[in-house]
């Protein structure tokens, strides 16, 4: 009876866990290259923000480590040359109506005959003159994000706008400083242009294939890489050569200069029966997976043993590891399509301990 209570429990338990059933594939595996590695941009995947005008640095929009949009706003900078490039805009569009009034009574008088035809070309050049004044003045104010259609008056609020989607890295001037045009005022990383450098010896770095695969693991994440090419010069620092590698899908903002370990996958490759690394345990010194098991065997255990009304429906598997790369484990002892538990293993094994316990207490 002890034994039909623990087995229960511990089925009903494992029942309530969410266990994930996977089938084991074939998958190549090469030889497997261990290192370190190096986070870097290259220097185009880093960009500065800069005030193309002068003034005084009002106020930040903005904070080291955020992630911004294109097009978002990231300081705010009060500028008298502003002020002045707005006031001219607005002082143009009403030179412009009194230009075009006087051209509008030249021509009438031209074709009364009252005005020479030098006359009215004097009129017509001198507004065309102003028009490309508006014009010109009109494109850098848009340049700078100024609203032409909202504008009614001069203003000296110059807002500086994130040219690129990234990570604000570093803000380069102090709050309430007076700046010069061009001065950069912020540091902005683009979050597609993070990459690795691998550090590995001279003697394999002059025996590289072009058919190479990276995985770089920080802490508890993992990101796929892509290999680029080997640097020209060895680190001086190690004497190892430099390997570049892209890292793939990084949405989360990486630190620059830190240091991860990375896999890195080598030919010849071989085709090996793989499954998830999560799937692999420890159990009674061997390494396990559990599968579960068939109809047949149920049916032959219950004719056994009539008091086992309920049981583990997974049974364990010895394998042997050969490879590694990745989140996948290359095994011998699993055939191509067989099923396994690939997630929830933690469940089942206590569940089968559970009912280990239960049948010697019986």
């Amino acid at each position: 009876m002890k034994q039909f209570i623990l087995l229960l429990t511990a089925f009903i338990y494992l029942q309530a866990q969410e266990i994930v059933v996977e089938k084991a594939k074939l998958q190549s595996f090469g030889k497997l290259l261990i290192t370190n590695a190096k986070i870097v941009q290259l220097s185009n995947q880093q960009q500065q923000i800069v005030s193309r005008l002068g003034g005084h640095l009002e106020e930040y929009y903005v904070k080291p480590g955020e992630t911004v949009k294109k097009g978002a706003p990231i300081a705010k900078i009060k500028s008298l040359e502003l002020s002045k490039m707005t006031a001219d805009f607005i002082a143009i569009g009403k030179k412009i109506d009194a230009a075009r009034e006087r051209f509008s009574s030249t021509k009438k008088l031209f074709e009364k005959g009252l005005a020479s035809k030098q006359d009215l070309n004097k009129e017509q050049i001198a507004l065309a003159s102003i028009e490309a004044n508006r014009n010109s003045l009109a494109s850098q104010l848009k340049s700078l994000g100024i609203n032409l259609n909202s504008l009614k008056g001069a203003t000296d609020t110059l807002l500086i706008y994130a040219h690129a989607d990234g990570l604000v890295s570093r803000l380069l001037i102090p709050l309430h400083t007076n700046l010069n045009a061009q001065t950069p005022i912020v540091s902005l990383v683009q979050k597609s242009g993070y990459y690795a450098i691998a550090y590995i010896s001279v003697k394999e770095a002059l025996n590289l294939p072009k058919d190479i695969q990276g995985r770089l693991s920080i802490g508890n994440l993992s990101f796929k890489c892509r290999y680029m090419y080997l640097l020209p010069k060895i680190d001086e620092e190690t004497q190892r050569a430099q390997m570049l590698f892209w890292i793939e899908s990084s949405n989360k903002p990486l630190l620059l200069n830190a240091f991860a370990q990375m896999e890195i996958n080598l030919p010849p490759f071989k085709k090996y029966v793989a499954i998830k690394r999560s799937a692999l345990t420890m159990f009674k010194g061997e390494w396990v997976v559990f599968i579960p098991k068939k109809e047949e065997d149920h049916d032959e255990h219950n004719e056994k043993d009539e008091h086992h009304h309920e049981e583990i429906p997974y049974e364990i598997r010895v394998v042997d590891v050969i490879e590694r790369f990745e989140d996948k484990v290359a095994v011998k002892g699993l055939k191509d399509g067989e099923e396994y538990v690939a997630d929830g293993v933690y469940f089942v094994k206590s569940a089968l301990l559970k009912s280990e316990i239960g049948g010697h207490g019986h």
